[in-house]
């Protein structure tokens, strides 16, 4: 594997978790209403917001390794 192959597959990476932190927070979201007490619907919109947060910065990394 030649330094090209690993940035693009280190991009590649940092999407697929980009993507699967967005998908987390989107799940959380449908079940925020589900759930029945005021302390699980906290802790949920914490962890949507972190997983918003997380995705943000993958695509960050991700188009930071790709301009270099």
């Amino acid at each position: 594997m030649d330094h090209h192959e690993a940035v693009r597959k280190f991009e590649h990476l940092m999407l697929q978790e980009a993507d699967h932190a967005r998908e987390v927070a989107t799940e959380l979201e449908a079940l925020v209403p589900i759930l029945t007490t005021e302390n699980s619907r906290q802790l949920a919109q914490l962890q949507i917001k972190a997983s918003h947060k997380q995705a943000k910065e993958f695509r960050e990394l991700s188009e930071k390794v790709k301009e270099k």
